[in-house]
């Protein structure tokens, strides 16, 4: 149902079915449905964000000892923080995610503290993306070199849309660009420190990723979420650059995915680029 666009029906099925898995105490199945009610009512709605489901996840992730699946909890909370302006809720739920993976990594499983270091890709992705819409550009920068530098290592991307666009929307909104971090980020990526060299890029990686098989950190194809935030932010700097034409028409591609998917929320989000709205 809610691949289907029927997110109200999907998520009353879901809390009915979360009553039964309490009731029958089935811990994981119980927390991978709380986290599914918490990213389904994020995209299909746009009001009060969904903080307590992901609460319940992570409680429950926790009290079964799968510290991975908590992390993964946290850091999702995190951006639906983020995207409903608590910034020092959303640092500190990276934090939480970040604390959760060493704990992973410091312990003596060999394979799943591997697995671990490659889920930071998750955190550095969402942590540049935030940097850029609330600290300075050359953190920003800084951040999402970090990103890439464990892409470098691990030779997997985890949510890279977020880290790509991360510069752009920085160097849109800074009057002068930090030239070491800006260098230091081309040498590594290849991308010129302008905002639309960096935005571009953000969309045509979501978009290539939705019809072509990238590792995507899932094994999956790239998450339309990112695809329609890449489009919304490229209009944003087309507002600012003047482009309105342009700006108008990347909005109607994000909100007519964003319909055609069932998701309300993620149409009203996209349209607030044209209303001015951060």
């Amino acid at each position: 149902m809610e691949k289907q666009g029927r997110g109200a029906e999907a998520i009353k099925l879901a809390e009915t079915a979360r009553h039964l898995l309490r009731d029958s105490e089935a811990l994981s199945a119980l927390a991978e449905c709380c986290h599914s009610i918490g990213v389904w009512r994020f995209h299909h709605f746009d009001d009060d964000p969904p903080v307590n489901d992901f609460r319940e996840a992570i409680q429950v992730r926790l009290g079964t000892g799968d510290l991975m699946a908590a992390a993964q909890s946290w850091h999702n909370m995190g951006y639906v923080q983020l995207a409903s302006g608590d910034v020092a809720g959303a640092w500190s739920s990276y934090e939480h995610a970040t604390d959760l993976l060493r704990q992973v990594r410091d312990g003596g499983d060999t394979e799943l503290a591997s697995k671990a270091f490659r889920q930071f890709g998750f955190i550095l992705s969402h942590q540049a993306f935030a940097a850029a819409r609330h600290d300075s550009a050359r953190a920003a920068l800084q951040a999402t070199g970090r990103y890439f530098d464990h892409v470098r290592l691990t030779g997997a991307h985890r949510e890279p849309v977020y880290a790509y666009l991360a510069p752009g929307i920085a160097l849109a909104a800074s009057r002068e660009v930090p030239e070491d971090e800006a260098n230091a980020l081309e040498a590594l990526v290849g991308i010129a420190p302008d905002p639309e060299s960096w935005l571009l890029a953000a969309v045509r990686q979501a978009t290539d990723a939705m019809t072509s098989p990238v590792d995507t950190g899932t094994g999956r194809h790239a998450y339309l979420g990112a695809r329609i935030l890449a489009l919304a932010e490229l209009a944003r700097w087309h507002h600012m650059a003047g482009r309105g034409r342009e700006a108008d028409e990347l909005v109607d591609l994000a909100v007519n995915l964003s319909r055609a998917r069932g998701w309300h929320g993620e149409a009203v989000r996209a349209a607030r680029v044209s209303e001015g709205s951060s």
